[in-house]
């Protein structure tokens, strides 16, 4: 994991620029409608365009939820690897367990003072690109960094009789 300021990666950049955008609109939002009711305007719209995008990203594969599962997790990892650190702890045809143990994003986000809205653009992604390779790929993580967990426990389960579904 690259330990620099610089923003190096694309989905770092593009992170950045959301931001560059988000924050001050939040912060405008909460001074005039309160915190509670600026989160709820906003954080919803966030979350389905995010959904969208995931949505997206998978609209390009195959229809075989396993293979295309692996070919995005194989592109996730590559634009991600200089932002996170891991530690695999298991990898095989029906689990892959990990362990991001250093994250870039998740240390932006707390420094800004807005780890929901990091929830929301980053590790959230996970959950939706997950959420859309069901049945084949069943996702759990029971904690993250963002959130000040000391890790983000990645736990996948494949189910490979339903990979052509």
């Amino acid at each position: 994991m690259n330990q620099g300021e610089e923003t190096t990666t694309p989905d770092m950049r593009r992170v950045h620029a959301q931001v560059e955008v988000l924050v001050p609109l939040l912060k405008r939002l909460r001074e005039k409608l309160g915190e509670e009711e600026a989160n709820a305007l906003i954080y919803p719209v966030i979350r389905e365009s995010m959904k969208d995008w995931a949505a997206t990203l998978l609209a390009t594969g195959s229809g075989d939820l396993l293979k295309d599962f692996a070919s995005h997790s194989d592109a996730l990892e590559a634009m991600y690897e200089v932002d996170v650190a891991y530690d695999t702890l298991k990898n095989d045809e029906t689990v892959y367990e990990f362990n991001i143990t250093g994250c870039r994003y998740a240390e932006f986000f707390r420094q800004l003072g807005e780890p929901e809205l990091g929830t929301m653009l980053v590790c959230e992604m996970d959950d939706h690109i997950a959420d859309l390779s069901v049945p084949a790929v069943e996702m759990t993580r029971k904690d993250t960094m963002m959130k000040g967990g000391s890790h983000c426990p990645f736990r996948y389960r494949f189910d490979t009789t339903n990979a052509g579904d």
